[in-house]
């Protein structure tokens, strides 16, 4: 037990920690391309904050893809590579982040996006530690809005759900913080309508 009001901090990636979902977007729009595939404008809203597979599938289903999970993940994957530039560092959370870690309590990193995303975007933000927890979709059964991701990572932590901070900018992930009995914190457009607690509460915790 600490001394801090929680005994772990859980932080997503995409939206939350990294500007990277334009970069995602973009990815997205040029891989359709290239396979000569139209997206619809709502696409955006269709996929934020659903896994890799979650979004293979509605595309499969409703834009006409062909390629398997594997196959679109290689192409997505090289493509968003090659814009690595544009991903941009949220500086709020990342300094929250460094100051939880200068306190000595235990962080992890719980992601919905396939294992190449997430170790790219922790290269951008100077976060890709070699013992960091992080829990991609390729280490779960179930993606997010399920609990298994945040479970996980409390587990391998060894600390209780009930003592953990998730902080989150998707309906999507929010829902699998809460399903995991963790206490959620909102980051982004949309959180103070969300009726979570919202990131500057738990900013206010570690001066």
């Amino acid at each position: 037990m600490t001394d801090h009001p929680f005994d772990a901090v859980l932080w997503d990636i995409d939206g939350t920690l990294a500007d990277s979902e334009p970069v995602h977007d973009l990815s997205f729009g040029l891989a359709a391309e290239r396979l000569g595939l139209q997206l619809p404008e709502d696409f955006h809203a269709v996929v934020l904050g659903k896994s890799e597979d979650a979004s293979h599938a509605w595309m499969t289903r409703h834009v006409g893809l062909t390629l398997n999970l594997h196959e679109w993940v290689a192409l997505r994957a090289m493509i968003y590579m090659d814009h690595l530039d544009r991903v941009r560092v949220f500086d709020a959370p990342v300094d929250l982040y460094r100051r939880v870690a200068a306190a000595g309590v235990a962080q992890g990193f719980v992601s919905n996006s396939m294992r190449p995303f997430v170790e790219a975007n922790l290269r951008v933000l100077g976060l890709n530690h070699p013992m960091a927890t992080t829990i991609t979709r390729n280490d779960v059964r179930d993606g997010k809005p399920a609990p298994e991701p945040y479970l996980r990572a409390a587990h391998l932590l060894g600390v209780a759900p009930s003592r953990v901070a998730v902080v989150e900018d998707s309906d999507t992930g929010a829902a699998a913080g809460a399903a995991a009995g963790m206490t959620v914190f909102r980051y982004g457009p949309g959180a103070e309508e969300s009726g979570l607690r919202l990131f500057d509460e738990l900013d206010r915790m570690w001066p």
